[in-house]
């Protein structure tokens, strides 16, 4: 499997840059989550490619605003329909279907793809877990964990400081272990590029957090 603390981190410092690397990397066996999804319109680019594709903001009225967007260019946004797993009866699931490192069974083509939205508002460090909770009610109704999380994009504000970034990096990474984090930072982009491409991106992001 993909989990581990080494995984690597790609920085983009556009919104073009990061939506290319992610058509480039994501594949049908993501199970793929966006941070600071906004409007929705890079999570709906995901979930063209993905297997599951979920979009986490911060502020309610971007939900909304994503849900609707999805609707509109022909995505389902909820389970209705389908059997949902929840957390007591995940241990009934055949472990074929359950473990992330199993091949998953081929899309069928006449279902319309979906892609979920949900409301949470990241925490660092400790806390990081428990804000994840409504992310991983969504995840829990197809029988996933945040474990499962195999690509992992970060949009919260490509402007925002260091001190803001990479503590969120350190700590989605830490409670998720996808196989590869695609962030768009501009400030931080510009910190690896001025200290050379080979410089490891979560010991840089743990120094900063350090300072």
């Amino acid at each position: 499997g993909w989990e581990g603390a080494g995984c690597p981190v790609l920085v983009r410092g556009t919104t073009a840059e990061y939506r290319r690397s992610l058509a480039q990397i994501a594949s049908e066996d993501d199970l793929a989550v966006e941070i600071g999804s906004a409007a929705g319109v890079t999570t709906v680019k995901l979930a063209r490619l993905c297997r599951r594709t979920v979009g986490v903001d911060a502020q309610e009225s971007e939900v909304a605003i994503s849900t609707a967007y999805a609707e509109k260019e022909g995505f389902r946004t909820t389970l209705e329909g389908e059997e949902m797993l929840s957390a007591e009866n995940q241990s009934e699931v055949p472990v074929h279907v359950s473990q992330a490192n199993s091949a998953p069974p081929p899309l069928d083509p006449n279902k319309k793809r979906m892609v979920q939205f949900v409301v949470a508002k990241i925490k660092t460090g400790r806390d990081c877990r428990e804000s994840l909770r409504p992310l991983e009610e969504i995840l829990a109704q197809r029988g996933n964990t945040l474990r499962d999380v195999s690509l992992l994009a970060i949009d919260i504000a490509g402007t925002a400081s260091l001190e803001v970034i990479c503590p969120i990096i350190v700590s989605l990474k830490e409670v998720m272990r996808p196989r590869i984090t695609v962030v768009k930072s501009l400030s931080l982009r510009k910190l690896y590029i001025s200290l050379g491409a080979g410089e490891d991106l979560l010991s840089l992001c743990a120094s900063e957090q350090e300072r």
